[in-house]
């Protein structure tokens, strides 16, 4: 979506991202698809935030590159919380456009929103925050020249240090279980008169 809006309005886009720099595997990749920059935010204290510190520091993040319009996914494949674009929105004073689905770009930008009865068309908006869902846009997959060309771009790397931050961490995680998957029940051979085995089972277990 960053990307058609660029094309379509000769933007510029700035990748944006509150991680621990490590590889710069993920910051590549997106700079691989076309993005022209990243603003990196990595402070180990940051380790295991909640949805509202991240949102404080990527709206800080947005402040720094002088963002018109900020755009997410739905929600991250940690969390799943689905609300940091909100919580920007809200932080920024600016509108969401949640659960974008669709973008059709002519004169104007209309984005397609999935909502709970169906859909609606809305206009796109001059600053705003958007989150898209996966199937939003078609996904642009980057050839050797953009690989290369992602080598050349800048990558700048801050600290809390660097930002307006007021935030306190308020989350800790204490232990982290894996949950057993393995299946337990008992089976029935039908023989006619399953209903009432089934009927004396719910009994047992007082759910009837």
């Amino acid at each position: 979506v960053a990307l058609l809006l660029k094309e379509k309005y000769d933007a510029e886009v700035t990748v944006i991202s509150m991680t621990n720099i490590g590889t710069e595997k993920g910051i590549q990749q997106a700079l691989q698809m076309g993005p022209d920059k990243a603003l990196v935010l990595q402070d180990d204290t940051l380790v295991g935030s909640n949805s509202l510190m991240t949102s404080n520091v990527l709206s800080e993040l947005a402040k720094i590159v002088e963002a018109d319009i900020i755009i997410f996914g739905t929600e991250s494949t940690d969390g799943y919380s689905g609300v940091v674009p909100q919580q920007v929105s809200r932080i920024l004073s600016i509108p969401c456009i949640s659960y974008v689905k669709n973008i059709e770009i002519e004169d104007d930008v209309t984005l397609t929103r999935q909502t709970i009865e169906g859909s609606e068309k809305v206009k796109l908006q001059e600053k705003c925050v958007i989150s898209v869902t996966a199937s939003g846009v078609e996904p642009r997959y980057p050839n050797f020249k953009d690989i290369m060309a992602a080598k050349n771009k800048e990558v700048k790397v801050i600290t809390k240090n660097d930002i307006d931050f007021k935030t306190e961490q308020n989350m800790k995680f204490i232990e982290i279980k894996d949950i057993s998957t393995t299946k337990q029940g008992e089976k029935i051979t039908d023989e006619g008169d399953a209903d009432k085995v089934i009927i004396e089972k719910l009994k047992e277990i007082k759910a009837i």
